[in-house]
């Protein structure tokens, strides 16, 4: 385990500092993975979310997004710490506190080896110095020194932190066993009273139901029935409301965990009206995310698709799942008693298929779609995307699409080292020079 944590971070260091994400992050990832199963063994937990966090991870050697490819490695962390701490809330602060196990499992330096390693260690201090002033003292010598392949020296700063973040990491997830998880115990509030929980829950179905009905009316009125009713253009109006229903949605979450928290059912019947209610308002609340994805879909529909409207989106649409599963667990025992673990695992499978859909290159391609019905184009855009959108920005004219793909031109000239390699960049490259 400590080989495959020090080899992470040795393979890290050398490679993440110096160029674009590429296969060397799933070399990284794969071998955190290695000192996660060598220090806790095989688990269902560890299997799943394992899984779940390289097929994120492996992202990096496909797309050239670096706003995806940073979300998918997040996600990717989070779900290392999972695999091997549980579905549990105490799992991301696991490899902190394993760290504590450290001293432990380190061997003492045999004595016939600290000597080589001080002399080690004073070759560069002594050497380093020397060669640089050498360098700077002769031409002749300078131009030898120029084509020994040195790593860059002002990356080891950078390369100093990622090995010992990485190390650190590695041998924190390998080291959890150790240090187990107690799960939260806290403590059960009061219950409230049938009638404490009724009328709120009631109330807020009614609102809901009352909100819903005024969507019913927007969503086949129209535009004219908007302009006459708001005063607002279309656009608008489809601007002002999306992220408040979005977190109508987020809060009604909070007061379905609470009322399955604190309400008091002592009987069947009261048992059957909670979760009447609590259904009624996950199906209120998947119309309310209705609403808001077709409000922003008018926007797109005015103003074009940028990555912060598609995340939005997708942000939607999970949320949507979100609820569809809610009710899932409320309809199926099996389901509901595996709750956290099917979320965790359903989020990552719609954050892994999010990626490979590739968002940069839906972006280019629907606003290139809306160029040939307005004749409107924000080519300044287009050339802050990445090579994901090469392909569909290449279907361009000549004249535009030059202009489009120039940045991208600039900047995939100098090619990629190994750990940079990357599927969506070279196929950019290809269609850069079939243009």
């Amino acid at each position: 385990m400590r080989l495959a944590a020090l080899a992470a971070a040795i393979v890290a260091a050398a490679v993440v500092p110096d160029g674009a994400p590429g296969v060397g992050i799933v070399a990284v990832a794969l071998l955190v993975g290695v000192a996660a199963r060598l220090g806790t063994g095989s688990s269902l937990d560890l299997w799943l979310f394992g899984t779940a966090a390289l097929a994120l991870a492996g992202i990096a050697a496909l797309s050239d997004a670096a706003w995806v490819v940073a979300i998918d490695l997040i996600a990717a962390l989070l779900l290392g710490t999972l695999a091997v701490g549980g579905a549990t809330l105490l799992a991301p602060i696991a490899p902190a506190r394993a760290l504590r196990s450290v001293p432990e499992i380190t061997p003492r330096p045999n004595a016939a080896v600290v000597p080589v390693a001080r002399g080690i260690g004073l070759v560069g201090i002594v050497t380093v110095p020397f060669a640089a002033l050498l360098i700077s003292a002769d031409a002749a010598f300078a131009a030898i020194a120029d084509g020994i392949p040195f790593p860059a020296t002002d990356l080891w700063p950078a390369r100093g932190v990622v090995f010992v973040l990485v190390l650190a990491g590695a041998l924190g997830l390998g080291l959890v066993r150790r240090e187990p998880l107690r799960q939260l115990s806290l403590e059960r509030p009061r219950a409230l009273r049938p009638i404490e929980w009724m009328l709120p829950l009631g109330a807020l179905v009614a609102l809901f139901v009352a909100f819903v009905g005024v969507q019913v009316t927007v969503l086949f009125g129209g535009r004219d029935h908007v302009l006459r009713t708001t005063g607002l253009t279309y656009a608008e109006y489809a601007r002002s409301g999306y992220w408040q229903l979005l977190a109508t949605a987020v809060l009604t979450l909070a007061v379905i965990a609470a009322a399955l928290r604190l309400a008091d059912t002592p009987t069947r019947s009261h048992r059957v009206i909670l979760r009447a209610l609590l259904a009624a308002l996950c199906g209120l609340t998947l119309v309310l995310l209705a609403s808001a994805l077709h409000r922003l879909d008018l926007y797109e529909s005015a103003f074009g698709l940028t990555r912060l409207r598609l995340t939005a989106e997708a942000f939607a649409w999970g949320l949507a799942s979100f609820f569809a599963l809610v009710v899932l667990a409320g309809a199926v025992p099996a389901v509901g008693r595996n709750f956290a673990r099917t979320a965790i695992a359903a989020t990552a499978a719609g954050l892994l298929a999010f990626s490979l859909s590739n968002p940069d290159g839906t972006i280019a391609r629907q606003n290139i779609e809306r160029w040939r019905t307005t004749g409107s184009l924000d080519v300044g855009y287009l050339q802050t995307l990445s090579s994901d959108a090469a392909p569909s920005i290449a279907e361009l004219p000549p004249g535009l699409r030059d202009v489009a793909l120039a940045p991208l031109a600039e900047r995939l000239a100098p090619g990629d080292g190994w750990g940079s390699l990357n599927l969506s960049r070279q196929r950019a490259r290809d269609v850069l020079a079939a243009k």
